[in-house]
This record gives C-alpha cells, structure tokens and sequence, in this order.
C-alpha cells in the first residue's frame, strides 16, 4: 500500500511541481499586501508645514464635494493624519487628502499595480491582462493535486513505530547529514509536517475559491445555498427618536461611538441626509477583515446618545463560513501573525517542490542507471 502511495505521490509531484512553486512564490509576495498597499498610499500625504489634519466634517464636506452623497461611507483612520477614503460602491472609491481635503489621484496606484499582476498570476496564470480561464483551470486543478501530496505525503511520513528517536529525526533539522540527497529528505519530511495544518487551510480555502461545487459545500454544510436568504440573527428593531436638540458636527459624534472602543483604528461614516435624526458607524479595532473586531453602532445626531446597543456580525453561519475561508487562506483573520504564518507556510512551499523535485530527479537518474545495469 505504501508502494502505491509513493509512486502516486511521485507522479503527482512532478505532474504539478512548476504550478505549486509558482502560487507558492507568489503567495510570498501577497503576504503584506494590504500594509505596503496602506503604507504606499499614506506616503503620498504631503503635510503642509504646521498644518493640523481636517476635521471629520471637514473631511465629511470634501467627500460630498467629491461627488459623494448621503449613503456613501467615508472612512477615517485613528490616525487623523492618514488618509481618509470615499466608498461610493465596491469599486467605486476616491482618496481624500487628510490636510487638504483633496482628492489624491494615483496613490499607491503603483504598489496596487504590482499586488494586482501578481494576485492574476496567482489566481489565473494571467500574466498579461485580466483572467486567463484556462489559466484559472490549471491553477485549480493544481491546487486540489497540492492537498493530494499533502494527505498522500501524511501516509508516506507516519513512522512505522512510534519511538522518539525515529520520530524526531522527522520533525526536527539535522545536521551532519553526509549529502544533498540526506539534507533534502530530511527538510522535505521536517517542513511538510510543521506546515501542514496551515498548508491545508490555504488549499482547502483555495478550492472554495476556484469551484462553485467546494462553495456549494460550505452553505451546504449549513443548510443554505449560495445567494439564497441569509439566515442570519434577526436584529432588533430600534425606535428612532425626534431630534430634541440641534445637529452637533460630526466629530463630537465620532468620538461618543469610538468611546467604548480605546484601540480603534477606522471608522467608516455612513454619510447622513441633512435632516436624519441619527448617524449609522462601523467601528473597527482589527485589520478590516476580522468580523468579530468590528461593531455597527448608531448614535443620536443631537448627543443625547447611542440608538440600541453595538452590533456584531449578524451573517448567517453559511456566510461567516464562507468570510473565515476567504481570509485564513491569507491568514488575515488572525492578524498580523495569521499573515506571517500563511507567509511562512507558502515559503514551506517552494521549499517542499524544490526537494521534492531534487528526490524525484535523483531517484529517476537512480532508475535509468539500474535499468541499464
């Protein structure tokens, strides 16, 4: 049986090596793309000598004045001297100037550029261009024949006898290995078994991605169906009350939502018609991909206070599922470690295809020079 798991695992590895090295580089690459992206962007602010940044209102009328409208989101950074942004849709946003109020036309356009060639390659083997379908299916079928090597390589790995001193030679580097052929056997088993666990969210994350079957499976496995009803926690209905006193400016409102939460970091605005009686927020004290670091508040625009309480997540458990997939397989939903983790794991990558390439030719050459003898 295991004779038969290893030519598998073979012939996989080599039938996938050249695809699984390359999502592998170029998932080094995207490991920090959203704070280079971030950081490209805030570069770009020129702070005026001894000028103070914008109020929130004042950000508030440069936004409208922008093209934004009641309805729109303008978020602010905690830091007031980062730059704010205007959402009017999905892909629809503007970059405002937190001194000026401006709109700053091409910032961290180029480092979005790069990240952006590089995702199509990762994704798609699109390197020209938009989405290469046949790309896309190379990619996909990789990934599952990635997870294949994993639980194959499982099999192959397990110790016969469960003795201490077998064991760690597979868990831990060795030193003093007499050839290549020894150093590359021993890193192939050491990183394969440290990096499994997130190796294997990252595919099984990945195939949701690639085939609308794995995502039928995640709302399947909820009782949902994709774009069907959501299922979620119902919200309390909350009276709105009549204005009893004057509209107060925005920042004073800001910092009465933020007030419970001392480590915030942004805070998106639903901008308000003129005459609304309340101001609708969402706080945010993780990376902007965390559910359960975020809260909706709505506040009273006369101060008198908050309208209900701070509400969580109210997706159904189908698309909190579904929302953990698309950001474990970055690890952005545990932060800045959870990224270094699925960064370190996708350099755990290239390493297995390079020493698994290096056994393979060795063991091929090893064949050729029998079958002569």
């Amino acid at each position: 049986m295991r004779r038969i798991f290893f030519w598998a695992h073979f012939a996989m590895g080599l039938a996938a090596a050249a695809f699984i090295l390359l999502m592998s580089v170029t998932g080094v690459l995207l490991t920090y793309e959203r704070q280079m992206v971030a950081a490209a962007q805030n570069a770009a602010v020129e702070a005026p000598a001894g000028a103070e940044p914008l109020s929130v209102d004042a950000l508030a009328d440069a936004a409208l004045a922008a093209g934004g409208a009641p309805g729109n989101a303008l978020i602010i950074q905690s830091n007031p001297a980062h730059i704010a942004t205007l959402s009017k849709g999905r892909r629809d946003t503007l970059l405002l100037d937190p001194y000026t109020g401006e709109v700053l036309e091409g910032a961290g356009e180029g480092m979005k550029a790069f990240f952006g060639r590089v995702m199509r390659i990762h994704r798609w083997l699109a390197f020209t261009g938009g989405r290469n379908e046949l790309g896309a299916a190379l990619n996909g079928a990789a990934n599952l024949i990635f997870g294949a090597l994993l639980i194959s390589g499982v099999v192959l790995w397990w110790p016969r006898k469960w003795k201490w001193p077998l064991v760690k030679t597979q868990l831990f580097f060795r030193r003093g290995l007499p050839n290549a052929k020894a150093r590359h056997y021993n890193w192939h088993h050491v990183l394969a078994a440290w990096s499994f666990v997130p190796l294997f969210l990252i595919i099984v994350s990945g195939a949701v991605f690639s085939y609308s079957w794995a995502n039928k499976l995640v709302y399947a496995a909820f009782g949902e169906t994709p774009g069907g009803q959501s299922g979620g926690k119902e919200v309390a209905v909350v009276e709105v009350p009549e204005l009893e006193g004057e509209v107060l400016p925005l920042d004073p409102l800001v910092a009465q939502a933020t007030e419970p939460f001392k480590n915030w970091r942004r805070v998106t605005i639903t901008l308000p018609e003129p005459e609304a009686a309340t101001l609708d927020l969402s706080v945010d004290w993780g990376n902007g991909t965390q559910p359960s670091k975020k809260r909706s508040v709505t506040v009273a625009r006369d101060g008198s206070g908050f309208i209900g309480a701070p509400v969580g997540d109210t997706s159904s458990p189908a698309l909190k599922a579904r929302r953990w997939l698309r950001f474990v397989h970055t690890g952005e939903i545990y932060g800045l470690i959870g990224q270094t983790l699925a960064g370190l794991a996708s350099i755990a990558g290239i390493v297995l295809v390079y020493t698994g390439i290096s056994l393979a030719i060795r063991r091929l050459i090893r064949m050729k020079q029998t079958a002569k003898g």
